[in-house]
């Protein structure tokens, strides 16, 4: 194959204006390196072209997958590679490494996280987030203290239905952190239509530091709760973090020990 220096200054300058019209950016920015390259290898013109697809591939898969990440809305990226696997002696590491498989998304399984705070749950599912973000997922990303007032507002502007079918479109749905917070009695509705809305269709992650018997009176609606749990739980992966250690008190960047209130270590066992 001839060398780049070989070719008519015209033909090689024509192709860079293409390959940048086309936006083929990555394909420009290696074309020199490849052309040199197939030539010192004697590479066929087929071998060449492939190779240099490939780059142009990959870019645009990297490329993807942060805009997948940025649009998820995460608080903080957060990926397995920076979790602390030997920390929590009460995770079931199998069951979490299993679902990295991402199968769980494919089938539309929840998968729910419950652990007193500080147990890891966000950056489990923040982690599971990212890693289908990566790989080609449509993944949104919510705190349910924020989702239910905005839910709530949407009431009085008859939107409520638009924000719902939104949260039923990406195929994974994380709705992290549900927990004691000033309640409606309109919460375990608008909460129980966002779960029936991607029930056996896509999958959902909700995390939670409250037993699931607390979850009827943070909503307002003990009957309706129910209703809602039953969804989650049908196929559910339950992850449940029991007995489980606060990272940011407990963990390696907590006080020291002597200095932590007394009360920590009653707390973990009443959790």
């Amino acid at each position: 194959m001839a060398k780049s220096k070989d070719l008519p200054p015209t033909t090689l300058d024509e192709l860079k204006r293409n390959l940048e019209r086309l936006r083929l950016f990555a394909m420009l920015e290696h074309l020199e390196a490849a052309l040199d390259e197939a030539s010192s290898l004697e590479q066929g013109y087929v071998t060449f072209l492939a190779g240099l697809v490939d780059k142009q591939v990959l870019a645009q898969t990297e490329a993807g997958a942060e805009r997948r990440i940025r649009n998820a809305g995460f608080p903080k990226v957060k990926t397995f590679d920076t979790f602390d696997w030997h920390f929590q002696k009460g995770l079931n590491v199998t069951l979490v490494k299993d679902l990295m498989n991402l199968h769980f998304i494919k089938q539309g399984r929840p998968v729910l996280m419950l652990g007193r705070p500080g147990t890891g749950k966000s950056h489990l599912s923040t982690a599971f987030g990212v890693l289908a973000a990566t790989l080609g997922y449509s993944v949104r990303f919510v705190s349910i203290s924020r989702l239910l007032p905005e839910l709530y507002a949407s009431l009085a502007d008859g939107t409520t239905d638009r924000l719902i079918a939104r949260l039923a479109r990406p195929e994974l749905l994380i709705l992290d952190d549900l927990r004691s917070i000033p309640t409606k009695p309109e919460y375990a509705n608008l909460l129980f239509d966002v779960v029936d809305a991607r029930y056996t269709k896509r999958s959902t992650i909700l995390s939670s530091n409250l037993s699931v018997k607390m979850w009827g009176k943070v909503l307002g609606n003990v009957a309706l709760t129910a209703s809602l749990v039953d969804r989650l739980m049908d196929r559910a992966h339950v992850i449940n973090i029991r007995k489980g250690r606060s990272w940011r008190s407990e963990g390696p960047d907590a006080p020291p020990e002597d200095d932590r209130p007394a009360d920590l270590a009653s707390k973990a066992d009443d959790d």
